[in-house]
């Protein structure tokens, strides 16, 4: 079984080897799908096995080991004990690292939630800080709309004005060449 160089647990290690071995297929191997693994032949695997990769022969302590890591026993049709993991697939070996402990598993979790909450809360205060700005530049916007309004109207009225003055002006200078004169 071929895994990528991620860590993995010493235990994980030597069931990848035990799989990995052809000279066991009869004692223990994957069932058909690649999802399980199932031991064929339990006095052998304790004598064989057990003693040699892990230097007890109980089947209860590899049994506890493998529920220590997720594993989930069993009794399968032919009433063989199976192990699953929905980490450890023969065909999908890029998920074996994350077969660990369960209190590796809680760690590990615990972790990842305080590094997203971390996350959230600079993304928190970074919105905050967004919206601050939003806030003033709508502020200054509505300021800049006020004052180009005002702006507006006093243009209006100087043009107003203006005209005002210009049609007294040319009143002025027509009252001037034909000698009218005001009272």
């Amino acid at each position: 079984m071929n895994t990528k160089n991620q860590r993995i647990p010493k235990f994980v290690s030597k069931l990848i080897e035990i799989l990995d071995n052809q000279s066991y297929t009869e004692i223990i191997s994957f069932d058909e799908k690649g999802d399980g693994i199932i031991i064929h032949q339990q006095e052998l695997f304790e004598n064989k096995i057990l003693l040699n990769y892990f230097k007890h022969n109980h089947i209860d302590s590899f049994t506890r080991q493998m529920n220590n890591y997720g594993f989930k026993r069993v009794k399968n049709q032919q009433g063989k004990y199976e192990f699953k993991n929905p980490f450890f697939q023969k065909n999908n070996k890029n998920m074996i690292h994350l077969v660990m402990k369960k209190k590796q598993e809680k760690i590990q979790i615990i972790s990842q939630f305080l590094a997203l909450k971390s996350e959230l809360n600079q993304f928190s205060q970074e919105l905050d800080q967004f919206n601050f700005f939003a806030s003033s530049y709508q502020q200054s916007q509505s300021i800049l709309t006020e004052s180009q309004n005002k702006a507006k109207l006093e243009m209006i009225s100087i043009s107003q004005k203006n005209l005002e003055m210009e049609q007294m002006l040319s009143y002025l200078i027509y009252e001037k060449k034909n000698g009218i004169e005001l009272n």
